[in-house]
């Protein structure tokens, strides 16, 4: 069975809960009974909407039977209004070099304009920009989907891509597979102190609300930002008047947008 770094990552903390707790793993694996109290005991410190995305991953590998518990969605971080991009890009603009104000603006264009997170930013490069007949793509490493940019992002994405064919953001460093990285860098931009802050979390919300407020099919915005389940949209969703505000909702408009 192949996976991905998440899932590995959630069945070594259940393999050593089981062990600690002298369950046999292979049995535990499939009582849904153990894995709530994984959850429970195991996961203490971890945010209601981390506790939803391990019972998600461990009941779709394990097959464990639904249970009625659930944990409610954490809420997404609020997207930026005009007025904050505004005052993001003229931060970014006004850096003291050429090498700050084109990081600055690559990780604005990727992070908003294609939704990347820190660790796809990490490591794009500028053969992953593709420009086709209408429209200025990005090919995300890893699993290798491609998001649409539009507008300045766009630009912005193309004329360092045409610049240099290696990493466009932090060029000429060793690429750091990081959550970190992101706010390494904003808390190093110039700029008044009392401004609007660089957030990873709130440019990937901009991203997604941008497009539920669009009424992007949700399918295909699923596919645009790497996610799995359309469940995972309602912490973005909440932000959006317009847009379903159930899980529920959510899987219903899916099945009619087909």
């Amino acid at each position: 069975m192949g996976l991905d770094q998440r899932d590995a990552s959630v069945l070594r903390r259940f393999e050593h809960f089981c062990a600690v707790e002298g369950l046999t793993f292979d049995g535990a694996f499939h009582d849904a009974h153990v894995v709530e109290a994984f959850l429970l005991i195991g996961c203490s410190t971890l945010s209601a909407h981390s506790l939803g995305t391990y019972r998600s991953t461990l009941r779709r590998i394990g097959g464990a039977p639904q249970t009625t518990r659930g944990f409610p969605a954490s809420p997404a971080p609020a997207p930026y209004d005009d007025r904050d991009l505004a005052g993001l890009w003229a931060r970014a603009n006004h850096q003291t070099s050429r090498a700050r104000i084109d990081n600055a603006t690559v990780l604005l264009a990727a992070m908003v304009g294609a939704g990347l997170r820190p660790r796809e930013l990490a490591h794009l490069h500028g053969s992953d920009v593709e420009v086709g007949a209408k429209e200025v793509s990005v090919r995300v490493r890893g699993d290798g989907r491609l998001v649409p940019v539009e507008g300045l992002y766009a630009s912005v994405v193309l004329e360092r891509a045409r610049e240099r064919r290696a990493y466009l953001f932090r060029p000429g460093a060793m690429a750091r597979d990081t959550k970190n990285l992101v706010g390494e860098i904003a808390a190093r931009l110039v700029g008044d102190p009392d401004g609007v802050a660089l957030s990873s979390g709130r440019c990937r919300s901009t991203f997604l609300c941008t497009h539920l407020a669009n009424d992007t099919p949700l399918r295909e915005l699923c596919a645009l930002a790497g996610l799995r389940d359309v469940e995972s949209l309602l912490r973005y969703a909440r932000h959006v008047a317009s847009a379903p505000q159930t899980k529920a909702e959510l899987r219903a408009l899916m099945k009619r947008q087909r």
